[in-house]
């Protein structure tokens, strides 16, 4: 018969680093929380980057906001904020990101990137990505 102690032994210590996994995780956002607030109230044609971004979500949408760096070589001055919207349409589980670029130097915000399920959209295919996650 195998001792209790041996199998919750192991167990307790694979908890143990899973949770230190995702204690890094939070932590890192955390570094970048400033800049997730900056972004999201920038204001643009009278609505902020939150308002826009909740509104292409819908009701049913669920939105993820993350920072991170811009680029591991250049100045900490710039970081990545990226909102991702995940949402079902024409039946089909569809991921939106807008990726922002923030300057903490000057407050600048600079909508970078709009990717449609991982591919990188054009301009007018981005917006009519956007518009169709508005529309449905």
């Amino acid at each position: 018969m195998v001792s209790p102690l041996k199998i919750l032994l192991p167990v307790l210590l694979c908890l143990n680093l899973l949770s230190g996994c995702f204690d890094a995780g939070s932590a890192s956002n955390a570094e970048y929380a400033n800049d997730i607030d900056a972004v999201r109230n920038e204001i643009q044609n009278g609505q902020s980057n939150t308002d826009l971004v909740e509104a292409l979500a819908g009701r049913h949408g669920k939105v993820t906001w993350l920072g991170d760096a811009w680029d591991d070589n250049q100045s900490d001055q710039l970081t990545r904020v990226s909102a991702t919207i995940q949402k079902t349409l024409d039946g089909r589980e569809r991921n939106l990101v807008l990726q922002y670029r923030y300057d903490r130097a000057s407050k600048d915000v600079v909508l970078d990137k709009v990717l449609l399920d991982g591919q990188v959209q054009s301009v007018i295919s981005g917006a009519v990505a956007m518009l169709a996650m508005k529309l449905e």
